[in-house]
């Protein structure tokens, strides 16, 4: 019996000092809670420095993925309009074409000037502004009657040749006047003929009440 019991204490003492190891994957809080070569790695014994095939977390990802792509230097330019003949008030038949990089229409419908500024406004454009003796040149392949162009002149002006200008903003550079004009009906500046029209053969100073038809353009 004496023997017995002090097999028994032994057990128990063996017990009491014996504790298997940790499995892969047992929680711990610091190194020494995990068993060599095991290591403590984000909350879990592991042989591994990372865990195996870790799962990414949604949270993050979604953060990640929620970040703006990095800025440009600058804005880009706001786009021109589309080259269309929509929103164009016309009463008569609208054609469009190209003159360079410029989108023009020309409407057969007739209205006087200020309707037909008006008309092209609504387009997001302005009566027609002629540059130079290319884009004249193409203009003037569409012209089916006379027409309303945006050379308009100054009720300042002194003679009939002078204060021309584009939309009455730009000084007009180039101009393809029709022999003998601008006159303003008589050779004198009276402030009768204040608006230009395009013709075939060039341009003619008119009354801006007279209704005739129109070209538009914007870039």
């Amino acid at each position: 019996m004496r023997i017995l019991g002090c097999c028994a204490a032994l057990l128990g003492l063996l017990a009491g000092c014996y504790a298997p190891s940790p499995r892969e994957g047992a929680p711990c809080e610091r190194p020494d809670q995990c068993p060599t070569p095991q290591r403590c790695v984000l909350g879990s014994c592991s042989l591994h420095a990372l865990p195996i095939d870790p799962q990414p977390d949604a949270q993050l990802e979604a953060a990640i993925d929620a970040q703006p792509d990095a800025q440009p230097d600058a804005q880009p330019d706001a786009m021109p309009p589309a080259c269309s003949i929509a929103g164009l008030a016309c009463n008569g038949t609208a054609t469009m074409f190209r003159c360079g990089n410029h989108c023009w229409v020309r409407c057969t419908g007739n209205a006087p000037r200020n309707t037909a500024s008006t008309a092209c406004a609504g387009w997001m454009g302005t009566l027609g502004e002629i540059d130079d003796p290319a884009e004249q040149d193409c203009v003037a392949t569409w012209i089916v009657a006379p027409a309303w162009i945006g050379l308009i002149q100054s009720a300042a002006a002194p003679r009939p040749d002078a204060g021309w200008t584009w939309n009455g903003t730009t000084q007009a550079s180039y101009t393809h006047w029709l022999p003998g004009k601008p006159d303003d009906a008589d050779g004198n500046e009276s402030g009768g003929e204040q608006c230009a029209s395009i013709r075939p053969g060039g341009w003619d100073d008119d009354t801006c009440s007279s209704s005739i038809g129109f070209f538009c353009e914007h870039p």
